[in-house]
């Protein structure tokens, strides 16, 4: 009964857009489907084909490039190439944008008469999301090419397949859920971006929604739009689903070990750094460059007490979030593995869809039942007592913690899981045959194994929250700061030069857990 409570306090926002969908859209709707609707399908869905596209080609070529080959300062460049996930995907933007504009790098690099390039468009934003996100695919796929087989590489080889055609042939088709998974990702984030659409003047679903909440004021136009999103977001998860079917993809562990990484003659090594260079220097150093640049010419102005302020609110906020969220995981895995019915096991998984869903549509479904809950509270205590009260929970901090952990629990939990999952229940067995019970077993012999499981998911979280633009966006109050927002503030009233302090400090707190990710990755390969 518990377990069931927590999925239904976890799920209750997209159980609330799910019921407003049956009051109907609001007085736009009808004259959005015939004007703005297909512009919104449109550019969506190119942006998910050219971004699926670019992030597939950069991320799997280079994360087999850093598998499979030998060079100089490989170690090096292997976790560089996952540091664009350190960069949102609205920072790169507005850093491209200035490369490519007047006293950019680009004219500083090669002077005036180089030709501009306009990347305000839905060709630049592909590029700019494809550079920012192609680092899913690239770890992804990197994690399964160290484990993969290389006998069946060495079995290819005596039957007189070439590398490249084993690739493709084997290695590829082996790699395919791997890969798919990264994608998944990217798919995600480009769903859930805002603030590099909205920069770029590229309307998306979720500049949509904001139009329709804010522009239009019809929260039930912005219901149907998101509903709409999710959609299309669980259409693409089930197509994977089905492509994959009853395949096996497993390899027989008994005969497998990592690859072996070979030397190329030169002419060939010119094309291995090729290959990690173009993602390395546009992903990060490029718009990193240019983030530097423009901090030294506004530090004065913008490093101020108010900045400092805005800092400490958002590591305080990404702290809390974090760590209730890491509860929250915690009580939803052990609570369903208490519980001794399969159904109740299968019913707490709806409490980590959150983030298959944007952050604009999980701010809209606790926004509604939170206002509705304010309402009837001030109704009640002026009905009962003669007490006026103003808004408590919506627009409050707590409604902000709230919709982070529906956001971002799946991010803590699926880590968590991960690691139990791999524990002995022998170990389990013999506490309760001692005589403990759930709760003492789990801080006596669950806990201290699954503690960095905990600390990775505290990490991530952490990470997401100081990223996370939409939702904050909506749902913080008025008094509240995040360094997103202060970025985002910055870039859409033109002083797109003082945006670069904040972005540097979110890029500073992403790469910890960048570092962090590699580690994880080699240690699990050399164990």
């Amino acid at each position: 009964m518990l377990s069931l409570t927590f999925v239904c306090f976890i799920a209750l926002p997209i159980f609330t857009l799910i019921t407003y969908l049956f009051y109907g859209p609001g007085e736009s709707w009808q004259h959005l489907q015939k004007t703005i609707l297909p512009g919104y399908l449109a550019n969506s869905f190119w942006l998910l084909i050219g971004t699926s596209i670019l992030s597939l080609l950069i991320g799997v070529s280079s994360a087999w490039v850093v598998s499979r080959y030998e060079f100089t300062f490989r170690k090096q460049i292997e976790w560089l190439l996952i540091l664009p996930l350190a960069i949102p995907s609205y920072i790169t933007a507005y850093a491209y944008a200035g490369i490519v504009d007047y006293g950019g790098l680009l004219e500083q690099l090669f002077g005036k008469t180089f030709p501009k390039i306009d990347v305000m468009n839905l060709t630049g934003l592909i590029w700019v999301l494809s550079l920012s996100l192609y680092s899913y695919v690239y770890v992804s796929a990197r994690a399964f090419f160290l484990y993969q087989s290389g006998r069946l590489l060495e079995a290819s080889k005596m039957l007189g397949v070439g590398e490249f055609k084993s690739f493709f042939k084997l290695i590829l088709p082996l790699s395919r859920p791997a890969i798919i998974s990264g994608l998944v990702l990217v798919l995600m984030e480009v769903l859930n971006d805002y603030g590099a659409a909205k920069h770029y003047g590229i309307n998306t679903f979720t500049t949509g929604i904001f139009r329709a909440w804010f522009s239009l004021e019809e929260p039930e136009t912005a219901i149907y739009l998101s509903a709409l999103l999710v959609s299309i977001i669980f259409i693409l998860l089930l197509l994977e689903r089905w492509q994959r079917r009853n395949k096996n993809y497993s390899l027989n562990s008994k005969s497998e070990y990592g690859l072996t990484r070979i030397r190329k003659r030169n002419s060939v090594s010119i094309g291995i750094y090729f290959i990690v260079a173009i993602p390395m220097f546009f992903g990060f150093i490029a718009p990193l460059i240019q983030l530097i640049q423009w901090a030294f010419l506004t530090y004065e102005s913008v490093f101020t007490s108010s900045f400092i302020t805005t800092s400490l609110q958002s590591l305080g906020i990404a702290f809390l979030s974090a760590l209730l969220t890491v509860v929250m995981a915690l009580v939803l895995l052990y609570t369903s593995k208490w519980n001794q019915l399969a159904i109740v096991k299968q019913f707490s998984k709806i409490g980590v869809i959150g983030y298959a869903i944007p952050g604009a549509i999980i701010a809209i479904g606790v926004l509604i039942p939170t206002l509705e809950f304010d309402k009837w509270l001030a109704s009640f205590l002026k009905k009962n007592y003669d007490i006026k009260i103003g808004l408590l929970l919506n627009s409050s901090i707590m409604a902000l913690l709230y919709a982070y952990v529906v956001r971002f629990i799946a991010v803590a939990y699926n880590p968590i899981e991960a690691l139990t999952n791999k524990q002995a229940k022998s170990l389990v067995e013999s506490s309760k045959l001692l005589g403990k019970n759930n709760l003492k077993t789990f801080f006596k012999v669950d806990f201290p194994l699954i503690k960095t499981g905990v600390l990775s998911a505290f990490v991530l979280v952490f990470v997401d929250v100081m990223k996370e633009l939409p939702l904050t966006l909506i749902l913080k109050p008025y008094q509240v700061e995040t360094l997103a927002v202060k970025a985002y503030e910055y870039a859409s009233d033109e002083q797109i030069m003082e945006a670069a302090l904040p972005s540097i400090f979110i890029i500073i707190t992403g790469i910890i857990p960048i570092i962090f990710l590699n580690k994880l990755i080699n240690n699990a390969k050399s164990n």
